[in-house]
């Protein structure tokens, strides 16, 4: 997901009201490829759904609340943050989904579609297409936003594309990006979101790997929800164990390993206090 200052993404939670949970639920998943995350009440009267990062709280209408459709207008439109939106909008329509506006670049650098859900929900399904400041578009800045700030590990290695198969089959790793210059290979992968580079060392430009140094100065900590199985999954690939995993005194359960280019890992998670 790129940055673009007009639209900063942030973490909300929004509650939906709907006059059915479990319709609304099949309905979103249906339409939104929205997935299920637990249902709660006998009978079901909420829900919490996903879809990538976007959480949303399903909750059923009292017999007293009005949905949209039932009031004849929305109060409020949701945007949801997607890779491709014009797949998610072919989607959408295959599912006889009411398409409000087209796929289309906004003058505030957002690529979306505009929809309303069988409930008269507004929906906006967006991608960032540039980082426009909001000033470029007539806007009147009270509070500038400036872009995040990412720090990214490089991790020189001997054999660059053994490394990234080894990161795919050890850790589940997407490739993001990858430069290969006659055997040279520069990639960018992502764990759960997490990014991290991979380069064939250049002692010329003083990038050595741990092969050529002996050793490394850097640990890489991963927190995962299973340790013991994702560990295990790295050692099936061909890391080796530095210690083991196991609960430690200082609240967490954590082991080490080495993968086969020198790097070590700690794979854990904090104890629940």
């Amino acid at each position: 997901m790129n940055f673009n200052r007009s639209v900063p993404t942030n973490s909300v939670l929004a509650h939906l009201h709907y006059r059915d949970v479990p319709e609304a639920i099949a309905w979103l998943g249906r339409a939104f490829g929205f997935v299920e995350h637990y249902r709660y009440g006998d009978p079901v009267s909420g829900a919490q759904v996903r879809a990538g990062n976007a959480f949303l709280m399903i909750k059923r209408a009292d017999s007293n609340e009005l949905v949209p459709r039932q009031l004849g207008y929305g109060t409020q439109s949701l945007t949801i943050f997607v890779d491709d939106v014009e797949a998610h909008c072919e989607r959408a329509k295959s599912a006889d989904v009411t398409i409000l506006e087209e796929p289309h670049e906004t003058v505030y650098g957002e690529f979306q579609y505009a929809a309303e859900d069988f409930a008269g929900h507004h929906w906006l399904f967006s991608s960032h297409a540039r980082d426009l400041d909001p000033t470029n578009w007539g806007a009147t800045v009270a509070q500038p936003v400036a872009e995040p700030v990412l720090i990214a590990p490089m991790l020189s290695v001997r054999r660059g594309k053994a490394a990234m198969d080894f990161y795919i089959a050890a850790f589940n790793a997407e490739v993001l990006f990858c430069l290969d210059d006659e055997g040279s290979v520069v990639a960018e992968l992502s764990v759960g979101g997490s990014r991290f580079w991979v380069a064939d060392e250049s002692p010329e430009h003083k990038n050595f790997s741990p092969e050529t140094l002996g050793g490394s100065t850097v640990r890489n900590v991963m927190v995962v929800a299973d340790p013991d199985a994702a560990f295990q999954r790295a050692l099936t690939a061909g890391a080796e164990t530095v210690w083991p995993v196991e609960d430690q005194p200082y609240g967490w359960r954590v082991g080490r390993l080495v993968d086969p280019f020198g790097h070590h890992w700690e794979i854990g998670k904090p104890l629940a206090g």
